[in-house]
C-alpha cells in the first residue's frame, strides 16, 4: 500500500506538472488530486523538490531505453523514424522538464546535470544513426559534418516547439510532434541519395500534412 501511494503521488504530480507547470503546482494540490492528506504526502515526499527528483529518476530510466545503442552499424529511414517517435513520446511524457527547465535547473542542479547528459547522449545517438544511414546509402556526407548535423537534429527535437510557441504557432502536442518529424526529415533531405531524397520528401510532406 505504501508503494502504491507513492506511485499515485508521482503519477498525479507528473500530470499536474505537465499540465500547469511545476512552479504553479503546490504539494497540497497534489495531495488533493491523489485524495490523501497533506500529512500522508509529506510522509512520502517532504518537499516538492523530492517529487521532482523522483520523477527525474523515472525520466532517466526511460531515457536510457530510448537512447540504447543500436545493435548494428547500419540504419534505415524506418529506424530513424522509430527512434524519433520514441524520443518525442519521451519528451511529451516529461514535458515539464523542458518547459520549466530554466526554473528547475536553478532550484535543483541535479536536473541540469541530468538534462545535460541526456542532450549529449541524444546528440551521440543521432550521430550513430547518421553513420548507419550512410552505411546503407541513404545519405552521402562526410564524417566531419556528422557532429554538426546530429546537433541540429537534437536542437530541433528538443526545442523547436519552444521556438514555435515564441512566434505564436499554438499547436497541440501531436501537431507539434508532426512538425518536428517533418523538420528532422528536411534536415536529412539535402544529404540524401536521389532515391532516398524522393522518399524523404514524401515522408516529410506526410508529416507536415
Amino acid at each position: 500500500m505504501k508503494r502504491n501511494t507513492r506511485t499515485r503521488i508521482l503519477v498525479a504530480s507528473l500530470l499536474l506538472f505537465n499540465e500547469q507547470g511545476e512552479p504553479n503546482t503546490a504539494l497540497n494540490e497534489i495531495a488533493d488530486d491523489v485524495d490523501i492528506s497533506p500529512g500522508n504526502l509529506h510522509y512520502h515526499f517532504r518537499k516538492k523538490s523530492d517529487v521532482v527528483s523522483a520523477l527525474l529518476a523515472e525520466f532517466q530510466a526511460d531515457a536510457r531505453q530510448v537512447l540504447q545503442p543500436a545493435q548494428t552499424t547500419t540504419a534505415t529511414l524506418d529506424d530513424f523514424l522509430v527512434f524519433l517517435h520514441s524520443l518525442l513520446e519521451l519528451k511529451e511524457a516529461y514535458a515539464f522538464l523542458w518547459r520549466d527547465m530554466e526554473t528547475l535547473v536553478v532550484d535543483q542542479p541535479n536536473v541540469g546535470t541530468a538534462l545535460k547528459h541526456f542532450a549529449r547522449g541524444l546528440t551521440a545517438t543521432f550521430e550513430l544513426l547518421l553513420h548507419g544511414l550512410v552505411a546503407t546509402d541513404v545519405l552521402v556526407m562526410k564524417e566531419r559534418d556528422m557532429p554538426t548535423v546530429a546537433r541540429n537534429l537534437a536542437v530541433i527535437a528538443l526545442f523547436a516547439d519552444r521556438f514555435d510557441a515564441l512566434v505564436g504557432a499554438n499547436e497541440t502536442a501531436d501537431d507539434e510532434a508532426l512538425r518536428i518529424a517533418a523538420a528532422s526529415l528536411n534536415v536529412l533531405r539535402p544529404l540524401a541519395t536521389h532515391d532516398a531524397a524522393v522518399h524523404i520528401e514524401e515522408l516529410a510532406a506526410h508529416y507536415h500534412g
